[in-house]
C-alpha cells in the first residue's frame, strides 16, 4: 500500500508494515490515519519503547488525526518477541484509544500486534467492536443515571 491505498484488510496492513517492523528489538507504536473512504493519508511514528513495552498516548493520537484531518485510524506495533498475544496493557490501550476515537468521533478500524511472520487483529478478533458496544453501554449507564439523579423526587422532611 502506499498513499492513497485503501485499507481493506488487517491482513493488507501486515504485508504493507512487516518488513519496516520485523527484526526490531524495541517495541514500535505506528498509527495510520485515513480518511472516509479508508485512503491512508499518513502512517506516523508515534512510539519506540523497550523490549517489551512502549508509552503512548492517547491524547497524541487524537493530535494526530486532528491535524490529519482522519475519519479513521489504525494501530500498529509490534512485539520483539514475536509472539503477537496482546498484553493486558495492549487490551487497556486499546481500549483506551477506542473510547477516545468514540467521543471524537473517528472510528478505530484495527490494532494490529506484529510478531515473526504473523500478526494479531483487534478487529479480527471482535475486541474492537466489544470496546465500541462497552463505551455505548456506559454512555447510556451515565445518561440513566443523569436522567434519574436530574428528575428524582425529594419528599420534604417531616
Amino acid at each position: 500500500m502506499c498513499i492513497r491505498d485503501s485499507y481493506k484488510s488487517s491482513q493488507e496492513v501486515f504485508d504493507y508494515l512487516y518488513h519496516s517492523m520485523r527484526g526490531l528489538k524495541k517495541e514500535v507504536f505506528k498509527v495510520m490515519y485515513l480518511n472516509s473512504q479508508n485512503q491512508i493519508i499518513d502512517t506516523v511514528e508515534l512510539s519506540r519503547g523497550t523490549v517489551n513495552s512502549s508509552a503512548v498516548s492517547p491524547r497524541e493520537v487524537i493530535e494526530g488525526a486532528i491535524k490529519s484531518n482522519a475519519a479513521a485510524i489504525i494501530f500498529v506495533h509490534n512485539h520483539p518477541s514475536g509472539n503477537t498475544t496482546p498484553s493486558t496493557s495492549d487490551r487497556g490501550l486499546t481500549r483506551e484509544l477506542v473510547y477516545a476515537g468514540r467521543i471524537m468521533r473517528l472510528r478505530v478500524l484495527d490494532h494490529i500486534i506484529i510478531g515473526d511472520n504473523v500478526y494479531y487483529s483487534f478487529a479480527g478478533e471482535g475486541l474492537i467492536e466489544e470496546y465500541e458496544t462497552d463505551f455505548f453501554d456506559q454512555m447510556l449507564r451515565g445518561t440513566a443515571e443523569a436522567r434519574r439523579r436530574h428528575y428524582q423526587v425529594k419528599l420534604p422532611a417531616e
